[in-house]
């Protein structure tokens, strides 16, 4: 029996008709469940499909993307959640990379991979979830109906010979994505850990509009969920109009964020929300800058649970603001019991506190760390060197030991020789009362190497934007200053919520006003 497969059981046993899951009106209970699960594992094991196969999910969240996780789960199948927004070459070589030979998709996804399949041979099955039934597919690779094989006879205890992985692919920056290597204890012991840091109990309901091919709404949503005996909802995306009648309306007591979510509830929350008023009591998730972070606790009696970790290395810090566990507002809090944390410098020599430098870390216990990169043993071996996680990202630890993220190793600029932390300028602007949200980049230049370009979502549209230019002067050294500024109705963003810096490069000057021809700064 598998290790997720165990956990449905055993929860199933304990809770019984307890809610587990809802999405949309539909509400399951751990009983109902473990039920459906097992049918449709049934069905996918009549289908030939076994632990040998990598079962690739493309869907939109759902129940049904729900089942197809957990159902290969307990069959053993290497897992490979995928990204619906993929197609083409990429969507090519994340199926090819990941030696998918199952697909499970929503059928307005199975033409993107009708249109990449002849470059797949280990594709076999395509299991399709609606009308249509995957027209396009070669007829090499066999086709099934997943409504059909929701409807099988339960599978029972079977054996696996594999190790249950899970495949999780990272966006990727200068090159191709890599495919992170889990298994199912290590998403599990992750799961167990937030729930403890959470606090969880059976009477927690929780909210997650996170996209179910990521950690978050996987293994810092359900699972913890599961293990703790709550229930939580799914939706299909954040919306930030429907956020508190959502919360209201199911008596949400806990949430997963980004910082840029924690603004977009804070632009729609009316004043008459105080603490007190509604049930939220605590939120998990990274990025709250400091101010937000206030006003969420002082003002609205939600404490804020942040973290900082990778795909790679979930949960490598925490600052939960617990008894023997409480780190100033703004930090990533401390080494969690998951990790060893140190800060070094360009020889992997340990820096002394409040000196920034790439942030390294190691697992204190099994099951905590990825077991590498598929198919990219360098990559694996050059990631671990001298015995300690390269994370490629950039932070300080205070005397204390608390982590302050600096910047992701390639969210920099580099103008005159000066190295600029985007995350730096961002956390000024946004303090400016008129700045609702700020994305910073770098623009390449002839005569500076890069300008520092500012993305701005204002929150008046007749903000003075030279009055923000002169408000950053006073807080920011002068190479740092944006030269700049782009005004955007909203920053691109993936699924996440996280912004495409990517696609804001891209434009390069295009939108953009220059500093200087905004009239002179004091």
């Amino acid at each position: 029996m598998t290790t997720f497969h165990r956990l449905l059981l055993d929860s199933a046993r304990a809770f019984g008709p307890r809610p587990a899951v809802l999405f949309g009106d539909i509400t399951l209970s751990y009983e109902e469940l473990l039920e459906r699960t097992r049918r449709l594992a049934g069905g996918l094991a009549a289908l030939g499909i076994t632990d040998d196969d990598h079962v690739a999910i493309i869907m939109d969240n759902s129940l049904e993307c729900v089942f197809a996780w957990l159902a290969s789960s307990v069959l053993g199948c290497t897992d490979v959640p995928i990204n619906p927004q993929y197609r083409g070459e990429l969507l090519r070589y994340l199926l090819q990379d990941s030696r998918a030979s199952v697909v499970i998709c929503d059928d307005v996804y199975a033409g993107q991979v009708a249109e990449v399949a002849a470059g797949l041979p280990a594709l076999r099955i395509a299991v399709i979830n609606g009308t249509r039934h995957g027209a396009g597919l070669p007829p090499t690779v066999a086709r099934a109906r997943f409504a059909d094989a929701a409807q099988s006879a339960p599978l029972g205890d079977i054996s696996v010979n594999t190790g249950e992985r899970v495949i999780l692919y990272t966006s990727g920056t200068t090159g191709p994505s890599k495919g992170v290597v889990h298994t199912q204890k290590s998403c599990l012991t992750l799961a167990r850990y937030n729930a403890e840091m959470l606090e969880y109990t059976q009477a927690d309901r929780l909210l997650n509009f996170f996209p179910l091919y990521h950690q978050n709404a996987r293994y810092t949503g359900v699972i913890p969920a599961l293990c703790a005996g709550a229930s939580i909802r799914l939706e299909a995306r954040f919306s930030s109009s429907s956020f508190w009648r959502t919360c209201d309306a199911d008596g949400t007591t806990a949430f997963n964020y980004l910082g840029s979510v924690l603004r977009l509830i804070l632009n729609v929350t009316p004043s008459e929300r105080v603490a007190g008023s509604h049930t939220v009591r605590k939120a998990f998730g990274a990025g709250a800058p400091p101010l937000v972070w206030e006003r969420f606790e002082s003002g609205l009696g939600i404490r804020l649970v942040e973290t900082y970790g990778l795909t790679e290395a979930p949960m490598t810090t925490i600052n939960a603001r617990l008894p023997g566990r409480r780190s100033p507002t703004g930090s990533a809090g401390r080494p969690s019991d998951l990790f060893e944390v140190r800060v070094v410098d360009g020889d992997d020599h340990f820096l002394p506190p409040d000196m920034v430098g790439e942030i390294v870390l190691r697992p204190r216990r099994p099951d905590a760390v990825m077991l590498g990169y598929h198919n990219k043993e360098a990559a694996t071996v050059s990631a671990f060197r001298n015995l300690w996680f390269h994370s490629g990202d950039r932070g300080r630890l205070s005397p204390e030991g608390d982590l302050y993220f600096e910047e992701r190793g390639k969210d920099s600029i580099r103008r005159r020789g000066e190295n600029i932390s985007a995350w730096e300028v961002e956390s000024v602007l946004d303090q400016h009362p008129d700045v609702a949200e700020s994305a910073v980049y770098g623009v390449p230049s002839e005569e500076v190497d890069e300008e520092v370009a500012a993305a701005l979502v204002l929150k008046r549209k007749d903000a003075d934007l030279a009055a923000i230019l002169a408000f950053a002067a006073q807080r920011l050294p002068k190479y740092a200053l944006p030269t700049l500024l782009k005004v955007m109705g909203d920053l691109p963003r993936t699924p996440t919520e996280k912004v495409q810096k990517a696609e804001l490069r891209a434009a390069g000057r295009e939108g953009c006003v220059a500093a200087g021809g905004l009239r002179p700064l004091p």
